[in-house]
């Protein structure tokens, strides 16, 4: 087994947005910085959490207001089309898959 060991000035455990920001920001100052997850890059916020709740909740938020605007009412009094909420947060979620993270971790010089 080929073993490398590494040190780094900053190790950042979790890459959600806080992680993110720390990452990028110790990067700037010149610190050699890696990130640890254990899932997504993004993590919970931008897969499980914040985006997709955010997704699956704003069309039934949008039909209420909506709904009580002269006019509008019964433009939206049918039922919501739930796969395409669905497939919208899965958009939102970037269909699960951390490439642009990666990407970007990549281009700001983070591990």
């Amino acid at each position: 087994m080929n073993e490398t060991t590494r040190t780094y000035d900053v190790i950042v455990i979790g890459a959600g947005p806080v992680g993110e920001n720390v990452a990028e920001r110790a990067r700037a100052a010149g610190l050699s910085t890696v990130i640890v997850e254990r899932e997504l890059l993004g993590g919970e916020c931008s897969f499980w959490a914040c985006d997709p709740s955010k997704a699956l909740l704003r069309p039934v938020v949008a039909r209420a207001d909506a709904r009580r605007i002269p006019g509008l009412g019964q433009a939206v009094a049918g039922p919501l089309d739930v796969e395409a909420v669905l497939a919208h947060r899965d958009k939102m979620s970037s269909y699960w898959k951390d490439e642009d993270q990666v990407d970007w971790l990549d281009s700001v010089n983070v591990d």
